[in-house]
């Protein structure tokens, strides 16, 4: 039967619609495969932007003495060189990770902007963090700038699948000089003078297997003088030691000044003091860790929050606080789902001890201190056989850690909890 003019016009038609649908459905993937791109990228700038951010309240750069003679500036250019020196490792450290060199050359000049411009390049993205900075002022520049010698703390590592790889924690000793253009002041040269991996020494070890440790609620900074008098009392008559001072991941001005006296007043109290984090401990925190350990003068130790031990970050971010801090005991969280008691081991070269829940699977060691585990989603029956079964474990291998509020009530009267764990009420 021939083909008549509807006949074609209606194939006509229907090839017609199923090209422009292919069509339509090519181009949608393709603005969605670059919507995702996008959308990637404008993350990992955000994330980079994060980790470039220093928190106010914690300056990573002191001073050291200026040597006999050497001329010094006012204490504005002083003021105005530190933040030009550190805006400098913030933009690179946003750089490397974002790949956005366009603030370089706002902080950096000549050679200096040629190196950073250099790391801000590398495919990979790397992740570059620096704390602990101790700069000393070597005196003015022949061409009007200011010459300084900085050593300090760097982590270097790379994105891998789902965590960072090719770690380098590393110690830094450079010679830099800054000079101003236009009333901005920028890093022209930065010489590395010496660059070191060392090895951490041994971790001192805590005997916290005789520890009745309790943590204190968190707006202890607010404290009047006579709560901390009730509260040390309190201590004192059941023996309570150390005092966890908790602390958040981003620790606020008012909360770094109350943790020199608040340990200060431990000590006088013949009670130890430890600051605690209970966010995870990543590459990323470190800084924020570092700068928190050099405040924590006479802390018994630092919990640095939960690590993971086959992950290379908690490794390298462990390791990190350690050279930094080697006199400072670390204490971590090994623990929870997915840990596997053969990675432990890789930690005893950096903790001091680790903090396990009760419930956890396999011997009690010398330096584990026990913790109540975290309620699960079992019937009300299970969970308060599950806790009393924790609780009787804590009783008897002893070296426990719980919250004073689990333990006491407001009026100094334990609770179940405490009755378990403190005995008969003194």
């Amino acid at each position: 039967m021939a083909v008549t003019r509807l006949t074609t016009l209606k194939r006509a038609a229907f090839v017609a619609l199923l090209l422009g649908t292919l069509l339509g459905g090519l181009l949608a993937l393709i603005g969605a495969s670059r919507g995702l791109e996008r959308a990637s990228r404008a993350s990992t700038q955000a994330s980079a932007l994060n980790l470039a951010r220093r928190p106010e309240a914690l300056p990573p750069l002191r001073w050291l003495p200026t040597p006999p003679g050497v001329p010094r500036p006012d204490g504005v250019t002083l003021e105005d060189l530190r933040q030009a020196y550190l805006l400098g490792h913030s933009e690179l450290t946003y750089a490397g990770r974002s790949g956005d060199p366009s603030g370089l050359s706002g902080r950096f000049a000549g050679p200096a902007l040629r190196a950073a411009l250099a790391v801000s390049s590398q495919e990979r993205h790397p992740l570059l963090l620096d704390w602990a900075h101790r700069a000393r002022l070597l005196g003015p520049d022949p061409q009007g700038g200011w010459r300084l010698l900085d050593r300090y703390w760097t982590a270097r590592a790379f994105p891998g699948d789902g965590h960072w790889t090719d770690t380098r924690v590393t110690q830094r000793e450079v010679q830099v000089t800054l000079r101003a253009a236009d009333g901005i002041w920028r890093v022209t040269d930065v010489h590395l003078r010496r660059e070191t991996r060392p090895s951490p020494p041994p971790p001192g070890r805590l005997a916290v297997r005789t520890w009745r440790a309790v943590i204190l609620p968190g707006d202890w900074p607010d404290w009047t003088a006579g709560r901390w008098q009730r509260t040390l009392a309190l201590a004192a008559r059941h023996d309570l030691r150390p005092l966890l001072l908790p602390l958040p991941a981003q620790p606020t001005r008012e909360q770094l000044g109350a943790l020199p006296p608040a340990l200060d007043r431990l000590r006088r109290a013949g009670r130890s003091g430890v600051v605690a984090f209970s966010a995870p401990l990543t590459l990323e925190s470190v800084p924020v860790r570092a700068a928190v350990a050099a405040r924590a003068a006479g802390a018994a130790a630092l919990l640095t929050g939960p690590v993971r031990a086959g992950d290379p970050g908690s490794r390298a971010a462990l390791l990190a606080l350690r050279l930094t801090r080697p006199d400072l005991p670390l204490l971590a969280p090994t623990g929870g789902p997915g840990a596997a008691l053969a990675d432990l081991p890789a930690l005893d070269a950096l903790l001091s001890a680790q903090l396990r829940a009760a419930a956890s699977p396999g011997p009690a060691a010398p330096r584990t201190l026990l913790s109540l585990p975290a309620a699960g989603r079992l019937p009300l029956p299970g969970r308060a056989r599950q806790r009393g079964a924790a609780l009787a474990l804590m009783a008897w291998q002893g070296g426990w850690l719980v919250p004073l509020d689990a333990l006491l009530t407001p009026d100094g009267q334990p609770t179940p909890a405490g009755e378990t764990l403190l005995g008969p009420a003194r």
